[in-house]
């Protein structure tokens, strides 16, 4: 009899799965609300851990619904910490800001991953944790550092701790901001100041010093940002990087194994604490013991050691899409959804609002094709194992930059018209006559020099807002052949060139068009990084911690509106991106025009000679007729020249000029070259009284 029976249980399960339906399943409205979250208080019932999970880190209204659920918790299931998958220094600031009366809005942008922090659709959170932050905590379970200021800081708190207990760390503290830097934003162990062997050392001695002192919160987060600290420096120094189309693979291993051990440190400190947990389904993952398939197998994920410590008192709520295309890099890729996949049986049967279902049911209990772990490949897995319970978005929305986000907003106000006139004029820029032989003027040295011209930033150049007028002329040339060559006018708003993060804001108000074939432009956001890229707030070279590491000489003096000005030459002995501020490996060197009367720089130029393009770039343009055929592009050289005029005192960024060449080839290995350049021109800044302009999040479509 109980062989029959459980026959037939094997037998039900099997005919609803053919059947492709889930038939366990709580229909929501759309969107959510926290009252409809209710049914969650049997589902969690015991449970001290939720975790929260998203497939994309880009889904807005996921965002949005995971509010509503962490309203829900915190309201009516007493649950009283939100820990994030950012950096457990950059929250345990934030927690202590925010404990000061810091504006939440301003920490959070400045504490968590960007994708977050600075998105609209992450906006009802932070209200939220505003209006109940004396009855929750932050935490981070993160060992990366997310914050816009977190290197720096972290530098200077971990160097005054230790000096506080002490403990005297053998490191240049300047050199150990950089190679945090370097880890952090290259990805890579940069030995150039101090070997990985000292690193090691050094911090391993540190943490023996910090296990001596008494118990504290200050102890425990050091010695959990220590542990973070050896562990990053670790993967940096060993990382082998290969191609792959997970989320994650086993060389995440010593992150999440690490993100695992703060959090569980977290909980033994603090046992009372109800958390909820948000970050990447991949990371919230029980268990992959029914996986399979190659690279994805040997991924041991943070919740999975969660999971072991505290069994059903875990639980692992994953958030699914069924999406048939991925937006990445501007442009919007196929993704076909495989037939009688699991996201297959979910895009049947739920058509219009999200859906909740539990993992305890006997139609997720087996083997199933599903995209989990991967935006395009799918894998063999059991449902049931991966995560407690799923919440089904049948539809998702991209997540749209916060207003006051650093990144690039434009706004359209008034037409595109297709013209043949001549392209408008740029100003010619100013005579120089070199001065060829090198006028030796005092003792100072080339970096003394410069170390004066950046300490003279806050009297050079503006601090604060202002507007100005933009016209740009985009010329594409593909072999002989132009592409493109378009006018774009505009208003633009900047929040100054000095101790700003921001970029700008862009009201386009005309583009006119002399030549438009071949060559499908999508959208004005291409070309902004071309058109503008203020050297005064970007440039690594112009940064005061690492103008020491270039290689700088004095070439000589010119004339330059009838000024005396200093010409230094630069270049970078490291290719990284902490040095060039290029995410591809790169040359990085130019010369730079310094004023000799007030220490202002007037002129830079910076060129990159490429010498590692990745291969995740090289996916083309989108090319149209006989350029079809080039469907891959390759960066080989970049430069920039950006001129300062000076206007009531101060100096501002006049003209700019960026040439991107390249090669563009296909399958078969045809090729052709390419360029890309920029010129652009600005006047009548306003410092007094700027155009103040706010973005829409509109895009401008250049269109034919």
């Amino acid at each position: 009899m109980k062989k029959t029976f459980t026959f037939f249980l094997l037998f039900i399960s099997f005919v609803l799965f053919s059947q492709n339906t889930i038939s366990k399943s709580i229909i929501l409205s759309e969107p959510p609300i926290s009252k409809e979250f209710s049914f969650l208080k049997d589902e969690l019932k015991d449970v001290q851990v939720v975790m929260l999970g998203e497939i994309s880190h880009f889904d807005g209204n996921v965002f949005e619904t995971k509010t509503e659920i962490i309203k829900y918790l915190v309201e009516n299931m007493g649950f009283d910490v939100i820990a994030f998958e950012s950096g457990i220094y950059d929250l345990w600031k934030a927690q202590n800001e925010i404990s000061r009366g810091a504006n939440c809005k301003q920490v959070f942008r400045n504490s968590l991953f960007s994708m977050w922090g600075k998105r609209q659709e992450f906006q009802s959170f932070i209200t939220f944790f505003e209006t109940n932050k004396a009855k929750l905590k932050l935490f981070g379970f993160d060992h990366q550092i997310t914050s816009t200021d977190g290197i720096s800081n972290l530098s200077n708190d971990l160097f005054s701790y230790s000096k506080q207990i002490n403990h005297n760390i053998k490191l240049n503290k300047d050199d150990f901001s950089l190679l945090l830097e370097s880890i952090s934003n290259s990805g890579m162990f940069d030995e150039s100041d101090i070997s990985y062997l000292i690193f090691s050392s050094e911090l391993n001695k540190l943490k023996q010093k910090v296990i001596q002192q008494k118990n504290s919160e200050e102890k425990f987060y050091w010695s959990q940002i220590l542990n973070g600290l050896l562990t990053l420096g670790e993967d940096a120094f060993t990382r082998q990087n290969f191609t792959s189309t997970f989320n994650c693979t086993s060389i995440d291993n010593i992150r999440d194994k690490q993100m695992a051990e703060n959090l569980l440190v977290y909980i033994k400190q603090n046992p009372e604490a109800k958390i909820i947990c948000w970050g990447a389904n991949q990371h919230f993952t029980n268990n992959l013991k029914s996986v399979k398939t190659p690279i994805i197998k040997d991924f041991m994920p943070m919740g999975t050691y969660i999971k072991k410590a505290l069994e059903d008192k875990m639980y692992s709520l994953a958030a699914v899409t069924a999406n048939d295309s991925i937006f990445l890099q501007n442009k919007w890729y196929s993704t076909p959804i495989k037939e009688s996949s699991f996201e297959d049986v979910l895009k049947k049967q739920f058509i219009t609002n999200p859906v909740f279902f539990s993992a305890k049911q006997l139609e997720l209990n087996e083997i199933k094709q599903n995209r989990l772990y991967s935006p395009i490949t799918f894998i063999e897995g059991n449902l049931s194992d991966f995560h407690d319970g799923y919440l089904f978005f049948p539809k998702t929305s991209l997540s749209t930059i916060d207003e006051y986000d650093d990144e690039i907003h434009t706004t359209t106000n008034k037409k595109e018209v297709v013209d043949d006139e001549k392209e408008f004029d740029i100003k010619q820029r100013p005579n120089e006559t070199l001065i060829e032989e090198v006028v030796i003027y005092s003792k100072n040295t080339p970096y003394q020099i410069l170390k004066k011209a950046i300490g003279s930033f806050d009297k050079n150049y503006p601090t604060k807002g202002f507007s100005s007028d933009l016209k740009t002329n985009i010329l594409i040339k593909v072999a002989d052949t132009t592409c493109v060559d378009v006018d774009v006018l505009a208003q633009q708003y900047d929040l100054g060139y000095v101790n700003r993060d921001f970029r700008n804001t862009k009201k386009v108000l005309e583009t006119k068009w002399k030549v438009s074939k071949n060559f499908q432009t999508e959208s004005f956001k291409e070309y902004h990084g071309l058109m503008y890229n203020s050297p005064i707030q970007y440039a690594p070279l112009l940064k005061d911690n690492k103008f020491k590491k270039f290689e700088l000489n004095v070439e000589g003096t010119t004339k330059i509106n009838n000024e005396e000005v200093i010409i230094i030459q630069f270049s970078s002995p490291r290719n990284h991106s902490t040095f060039t501020r290029r995410v591809y490996l790169s040359n990085y060197s130019g010369y730079i025009y310094i004023n000799k009367s007030d220490n202002a720089i007037i002129k830079i130029i910076e060129n990159w000679q490429v010498t590692d393009f990745p291969i995740s770039f090289r996916d083309g343009y989108v090319l149209k007729n006989n350029l079809s055929k080039y469907t891959n592009k390759e960066y080989l050289n970049e430069s920039t020249i950006t001129e300062f005029v000076k206007d009531n005192n101060l100096y501002f960024i006049k003209n700019a000029k960026n040439v991107v060449s390249g090669i563009l080839y296909n399958e078969v290995n045809d090729k052709t070259d390419y360029e890309i350049t920029t010129t652009s021109n600005w006047n009548n800044f306003n410092v007094l009284n700027p155009k103040i302009i706010k973005s829409n999040n509109e895009v401008l479509l250049f269109g034919n």
